[in-house]
């Protein structure tokens, strides 16, 4: 709110945690939903770069011959294979998220058994998101045929499935759909202050697995990109999951469990 500090300038006030949270100021499932959408919109966009050779992906050649020219070996390569596989592969951030959702949704709606738990907000969230993920990931997958760069060569319709990256869809998906669960506004403790520091945080994470994936060869580098734009698409779709109101069978059902 601005007030005059009395010599004529306006002076602006920051709102406090507890406004920035309310329910009259608090983006709504629209908000989420247009950015899936546009995201989308935008991820079709680095496809049809893909396809005709456009300029998103003018590097990736210099940069697999630099690649090539410094790869790690050795205990360097086995350890940074590890640090790419914690950070990016199914097996580790599927149980992540729904490992998170679980927790949430017991804490949020109470106890119950598995099943009651398992059809909560946080649970269908994250399953949308992986559902967007395997769905408009391994549809370009499969349809585009991109080799990967380890193959010494960049062909299209050829078995491949280098575009986009699983890997940095994964990640993102799986760091900031987290800090969702955790702290945003229908999160387990809301607080923006404390949502804004870990997003920096998250963000490195996401970038080092990201270019792991080119550093080690297995992704061209424009493919890390395709997949970051994959996961934040997952995220919007997660979050539209988690505004929507509340159908009337859900409420009453809460009602019961508490």
């Amino acid at each position: 709110m601005a007030q005059s500090d009395g010599r004529g300038v306006a002076r602006v006030e920051s709102q406090p945690t507890e406004a920035l949270l309310d329910p009259s100021t608090r983006p709504t499932w629209r908000s989420s939903a247009v950015a899936a959408v546009l995201a989308t919109l935008f991820f079709g966009f680095l496809i049809w770069q893909v396809v005709v050779r456009g300029p998103f992906i003018a590097w990736d050649w210099q940069f697999h011959y630099y690649v090539d020219a410094n790869h790690p070996v050795g205990w360097e390569k086995t350890f940074l294979d590890i640090v790419a596989t914690i950070t990016g592969e199914r097996l580790f951030t599927i149980p992540a998220l729904f490992g998170t959702a679980y927790y949430v949704a017991k804490k949020q709606e109470g106890p119950g058994s598995f099943w009651t738990i398992a059809r909560r907000r946080p649970m269908l969230a994250v399953l949308a998101g992986l559902v967007t993920i395997a769905s408009i990931g391994y549809a370009t997958k499969f349809g585009l045929g991109r080799t990967g760069p380890h193959h010494n060569m960049d062909v299209l319709q050829a078995g491949g499935q280098a575009f986009p990256s699983g890997h940095a869809s994964n990640t993102f998906f799986c760091g900031f759909f987290i800090l969702c669960l955790l702290f945003a506004q229908h999160g387990l403790m809301p607080n923006l202050p404390r949502l804004r520091k870990l997003i920096p945080a998250v963000a490195v994470v996401v970038v080092i697995a990201g270019a792991l994936m080119s550093w080690l060869d297995y992704h061209w580098l424009s493919d890390i990109p395709g997949g970051w734009l994959l996961g934040y698409i997952a995220c919007m779709v997660g979050l539209t999951v988690l505004r929507a109101p509340r159908r009337r069978r859900e409420r009453a059902v809460a009602r019961e469990e508490r």
